[in-house]
């Protein structure tokens, strides 16, 4: 076909699997999205490879598995990595990543959206994948599309995310309910819309999320967030009631009450706002997520703005509630440690004023930690008011002049050894407290000396 033109950088890949399935008598396909993005200009990943056929007259469940196996052997490549259950392979060829699958329908239990398979028809296999634009077959090594949905080529052209069986849309949601969220997400990187009966389907579906590991969840909600204008995916998981399944505490903004004139549906909508206008980073995303404001709680707090400890009890009950979300949803010790960080420290530099001494603003570097630019740019995009603005370009300015004299961190006057050689007494706890003593009293006096250092220590060993 004159519109399809396989990128250099898979062209080798390619002519090796033509190479091997012509000598060995297989029929190959290049399926799903790579197809996709070939029509659409689109840098293409996840390349999958369909295998029929072979002249040895293997099992057609083998078939897949069986012809990645040749390949390992022709080109002196590492074996593949097979999974029996799904007669499917994986395959290293030119250091990226082939996957080697079987035509094969699938068939669901109730509470699991993991199928049991078993061979079929090239038509067969089509009509059980999520949607028409991700349901082309590109035949090699000849380029013919075969589009079995009849739907597939001219969905492409206008730009429309639509189910491969229209008759059992819903069907197709409540097996694999990680559906919707791939809809939401391909419809925002492709910039697609969602045809109406697929997406009145998605919403009949929605409950079914909870059959979905957390896992999976994550890596979707990773997926829509780097994604330009990522607010409309959640503003649709709130609208096909999905939200409440997996970010609850979210979801339920729509469904307080007014506070002081505070509209709860106003505070998600603020949150869905900062979020598109938020630095494409991960961290900085997920922190604004999750940081809504409870209308109710936060204007509880009218008339002591300036009480920094009442405010910061208010972000470390949000920073809290970070935490236990995204431990439900796996998320690694080190991602969750900088997302609480970014939220609970956050509300420090809103209170920043001209009256922090060159001390209090290393104690919220030192806070901050490795997130403190994280930290920074968060407070700008988060907190807009005007007169936020002002403290935070104040607080930035302080902070960017102490880095320009190497004044911002102290490095420690006495290490642990030499305090434990000074006091000639055998390690323990007490020589952490001295190490804290000594750094408090460095945050406001960075050129204390190692015998001001030591009579630190001394006088509050002593005063213990």
């Amino acid at each position: 076909m004159k519109n399809i033109t396989i990128p250099q950088s898979y062209k080798s890949i390619i002519d090796k699997i033509s190479n091997a399935a012509k000598e060995n008598g297989f029929e190959v396909y290049i399926v799903g999205g790579f197809v996709r993005d070939l029509f659409i200009k689109r840098e293409p990943t996840d390349l999958d490879i369909m295998v029929c056929g072979g002249k040895f007259g293997t099992d057609e469940q083998l078939a897949g598995i069986n012809f990645s196996k040749i390949i390992a052997y022709k080109y002196k490549l590492r074996a593949p990595i097979v999974f029996e259950r799904f007669g499917t392979s994986k395959l290293f060829i030119d250091n990226k990543e082939v996957e080697f699958v079987m035509p094969r329908k699938e068939y669901y239990e109730a509470d699991s959206r993991n199928p049991n398979t078993q061979p079929a028809s090239l038509k067969q296999d089509a009509l059980r994948r999520d949607f028409t634009i991700n349901a082309l077959f590109l035949k090699l090594p000849d380029l013919k599309i075969l589009d079995f949905t009849g739907h597939g080529v001219k969905d492409i052209k206008n730009k429309i995310i639509r189910v491969t069986d229209a008759a059992n849309a819903e069907i197709i949601f409540k097996q694999d309910p990680l559906r919707i969220l791939r809809a939401l997400r391909q419809s925002l990187q492709l910039r697609f819309r969602i045809e109406l009966k697929t997406y009145n389907a998605m919403k009949t579906a929605a409950e079914r999320i909870k059959i979905i590991s957390a896992e999976r969840i994550r890596d979707e909600i990773n997926k829509i967030l780097i994604e330009d204008y990522p607010s409309k995916a959640f503003k649709a998981m709130r609208e096909i009631n999905s939200l409440n399944e997996i970010l609850p505490e979210i979801s339920k903004l729509k469904n307080l009450k007014q506070a002081d004139g505070y509209c709860a549906d106003r505070a998600f909508m603020r949150a869905m706002k900062t979020l598109d206008r938020t630095k494409n980073d991960i961290i900085l995303r997920m922190a604004v997520l999750l940081h809504v404001d409870d209308p109710a709680e936060k204007h509880s707090t009218s008339g002591k703005d300036t009480d920094a400890s009442r405010l910061s009890e208010y972000n470390s009950k949000n920073a809290k509630e970070a935490e236990i979300i995204l431990n439900r949803l796996k998320y690694s010790k080190e991602f969750i440690q900088k997302t609480v960080s970014v939220i609970q420290n956050s509300i420090y530099s809103e209170t920043y004023s001209n009256d922090w001494t060159d001390g209090d603003v290393r104690k919220f570097a030192k806070r901050c930690g490795g997130e403190l630019d994280l930290t920074m740019e968060f407070s700008r995009t988060y907190y807009s008011g005007k007169n936020s603005r002002a403290k935070i370009a104040g607080l930035k300015k302080r902070i960017e002049v102490l880095k320009s004299k190497n004044a911002l961190y102290n490095r420690p006057v006495l290490t642990g050894k030499e305090i434990i050689n000074i006091f000639n007494k055998p390690a323990g706890k007490w020589v952490q407290e001295a190490k804290n003593k000594i750094e408090e009293i460095q945050l406001e006096n960075p050129e204390l000396t190692k015998e001001e250092a030591a009579a630190i220590a001394k006088a509050a060993l002593n005063n213990k």
